[in-house]
């Protein structure tokens, strides 16, 4: 049996350009980690998401329900809200 789990996802500075949206919700597979939701997100909305993240020219700041996660692996669940914000660099 599928069961899926929905995240809602808002993607600012940066990653928000690429996707071409600021909001954006994705059914995931039940206890996907964060690193998944990166590679839907690209899937979904512009590769350039996932492959600058993994090839490490983007770090994402990451908020999970308020909750500032660094853990790739972190594991999402049902309703969460999640925060990518690409830092920029300015003076």
């Amino acid at each position: 049996m599928y069961i899926s789990m929905r995240i809602h996802v808002v993607l600012l500075g940066r990653a928000g350009e690429l996707a071409g949206v600021s909001n954006v919700t994705l059914d995931l597979p039940e206890n996907s980690k964060l690193i998944d939701l990166i590679r839907a997100l690209g899937e979904r909305l512009n590769p350039a998401l996932a492959k600058r993240y993994f090839e490490g020219h983007y770090i994402y700041v990451v908020h999970v329900n308020g909750v500032a996660v660094d853990d790739p692996n972190y594991i999402l669940h049902d309703g969460d809200r999640v925060v990518l914000v690409t830092p920029e660099m300015g003076g």
